[in-house]
Order: structure tokens, then C-alpha cells, then sequence
């Protein structure tokens, strides 16, 4: 391979490492009546960022984070030193007719837990780790969570959720394992070693 090739395929597959650090752990599907979207600029009630009259919305927050301490999640904790991604999905209805949506969403790590109480208490005290710096969060509030025939069902990395609202709208947090992926800076040092062999084998060969 010629040194103008050889530097093209390290820059290439720096290109492909860069970015499948930027797509890990995401949200990768959703069926029914859902719709990924980016990160929106709040997540409040009645914000017309996060508002939609027939779909769940869902976005990715923080992502490949390693737990400092115990995170209380629905039912139970995801141990200290374990490192998330964590996701939102809601349903935001602008006005107070009754509305519901019904749908699948597919992550690309194992869902390790679900933050969906009835007040929101466990999503708002997980804010600060798992939210993102750019997105407004509130506090807790009554009927931010699940209520009546609200529900979620966990297989792997699906999950099914129906969410059925008036007034506020329903909030959800879901926490997947991270998948690992070489970091940038790993990338940059294994192309400067193809690199390096390239022209050590160069010198060789001219030898």
C-alpha cells in the first residue's frame, strides 16, 4: 500500500471510530405512536418545546455516565460504579382533552431501570447526573410520573409504554447500560501507529 493510501484508510477509520462514539447507547427505534427527537429546550409542563397532541416524544440525555453512588430507580437501584445512558420519554399534550399514545421503543443497551413514579420524585433527584446541561428540568410535581392506566413493560432493550394523559402530561427516565467504545484520543494513537508501521515498512522496502 502506497503512503498516500495508507493515510487515507487511517483517516478513514478514524472517521468511523469518531463517529460511533457519538451515536453510543442511543435511542435507535420506535414503533406505534412515538417519535425521536432532539433534545428539546425544556421539558416543563405546557412548554411547547416538548408538546405534541398524539405522539410520545423521545430523546437521549447524558450518556456513558459512571454511577458515583446508589441510583434509586423504579423498584429498586442501579449499583454504584455502573455506567449508564439514560433517555426521556413523554407525553405532552397541549389543553386538557383526554389523549393517549401507545408505543416500542428500542435502545441499543440493556434497560437497567425505568424512573416513572407519580410525582416525578425519582427523575428529578437523578437530574443533576443524568440530564442534559442544555434542557430545562423541573422539580417534581403531582402526576408528573404514571397514574391510573399508565404503564411500561420491559424486554431487554425494548420497552413498551402507554402513556394516557389530561393534565399535567406524563414523564419518564430510562436507564440502559452503556455500550464501550475506543475514545477519540485511543483512535488518534492507533492511526499514528498504522501510520508509523507504514513508514517503517517504507524504509525497509527502500533499504
Amino acid at each position: 500500500m502506497s503512503l498516500s493510501n495508507l493515510c487515507k484508510t487511517v483517516i478513514m477509520a478514524g472517521a468511523l471510530v469518531v463517529f460511533a462514539a457519538g451515536a453510543q447507547a442511543a435511542i435507535v427505534g420506535v414503533s406505534g405512536d412515538g417519535m425521536m427527537i432532539a433534545p428539546p429546550a425544556s421539558v416543563e409542563d405546557d412548554h411547547a418545546a416538548n408538546q405534541h397532541q398524539t405522539l410520545q416524544l423521545g430523546f437521549d440525555e447524558r450518556q456513558s455516565v459512571t454511577l458515583g453512588a446508589d441510583l434509586a430507580v423504579d423498584g429498586g437501584i442501579i449499583s454504584a460504579g455502573t455506567t449508564v445512558s439514560s433517555h426521556m420519554i413523554l407525553f405532552n399534550t397541549d389543553g386538557t382533552d383526554r389523549a393517549s399514545a401507545l408505543a416500542e421503543w428500542t435502545f441499543d443497551g440493556v434497560i437497567l431501570g425505568v424512573m416513572s413514579d407519580a410525582g416525578g420524585t425519582l427523575e428529578a433527584a437523578s437530574n443533576a447526573i443524568l440530564g442534559l446541561g442544555s434542557v430545562i428540568y423541573p422539580g417534581a410535581f403531582p402526576a408528573r410520573g404514571f397514574e391510573g392506566r399508565d404503564y411500561y413493560s420491559v424486554v431487554g432493550a425494548s420497552l413498551e409504554v402507554l402513556m394516557e394523559v389530561t393534565e399535567p402530561g406524563d414523564w419518564i427516565r430510562v436507564v440502559t447500560a452503556s455500550r464501550d467504545v475506543p475514545a477519540p484520543e485511543s483512535m488518534l494513537l492507533f492511526g499514528l501507529g498504522l501510520l508509523g508501521l507504514g513508514l517503517y515498512g517504507r524504509r525497509r522496502r527502500s533499504a
